[in-house]
This record gives C-alpha cells, sequence and structure tokens, in this order.
C-alpha cells in the first residue's frame, strides 16, 4: 500500500466505492498508455498525426472505464516522450526507444518501432499488438 496521502470529506468518504477504486486500479495496470499507444500505431500503415493518435486512443480507453485524464492529450504526450530517443524525457534504456517521430522533432507525428515495441510487450507480459 501507498504511504500516499488522500485528502476527502466525510461525505466524499462515506460515498467512496473502494471496490470501484481497487477495480481502476487493476485496469490502469493492465492496460498501461504506452500499451495503448502501441496498439493504435501498430495498426497505422506508417505514421500518424498526434490528433489521430489522440481520438484513437480516447475511442479506445474511455468505454473499457479507464480513468481519463482532465490533460488528456498532455498525458498522452509525456507516454511518448518517455518512450522515444527524440525526447528529452526519454528514460535512455534502449529497450525503452519505441516511438519515433518519422518527419521529426515537433512534426506531430508518430510511429512505432514494431520489433522493440513486440519485445517491450513481451518483456511486460502484455498481449500482442
Amino acid at each position: 500500500m501507498s504511504d500516499q496521502k488522500i485528502n476527502m470529506t466525510l461525505e466524499e468518504f462515506e460515498n467512496f466505492d473502494i471496490e470501484a477504486y481497487y477495480a481502476a486500479r487493476t485496469l490502469r495496470r493492465e492496460r498501461p498508455w504506452t500499451y495503448d499507444i502501441i496498439r493504435v500505431l501498430w495498426g497505422s500503415r506508417s505514421s500518424i498525426s498526434m490528433q489521430s493518435l489522440c481520438r484513437e486512443l480516447w475511442q479506445m480507453r474511455n468505454p473499457s472505464g479507464l480513468p481519463m485524464p482532465k490533460e488528456f492529450t498532455a498525458t498522452v504526450q509525456s507516454a511518448l516522450n518517455k518512450h522515444t530517443s527524440q525526447s528529452s524525457r526519454w528514460s535512455r534504456k534502449p529497450e525503452d526507444d519505441l516511438f519515433c517521430s518519422p518527419e521529426g522533432k515537433g512534426s506531430g507525428t508518430w510511429a512505432v518501432y514494431r520489433p522493440r515495441a513486440a519485445a517491450w510487450l513481451k518483456a511486460h507480459e502484455l498481449p500482442d499488438a
């Protein structure tokens, strides 16, 4: 269990659905952002725009019951940045270099390195894209 403190009112506490909370946590663990981004990019022939990527991710994640962040596009961008060597936020682990912007940094287009993504999915015990 985390040491993170949660501040909520008595009314919020009384209405808190602990089962839904743990179900959402489990779903997030089973469906990380990187996994869904791989799935969307894998299905594209070459590269797609950030706008199309976000639209497809929203359509994929929203009906599944996954919590949707207020800053959806920023969340997607953050996940991409952590997994591309074109970003200063990249983890510097070669196995985490999964995405690229084939038209160049800042172009707003994204693609997936399929062999690396397949290895990442296997290492994280996630189903193939």
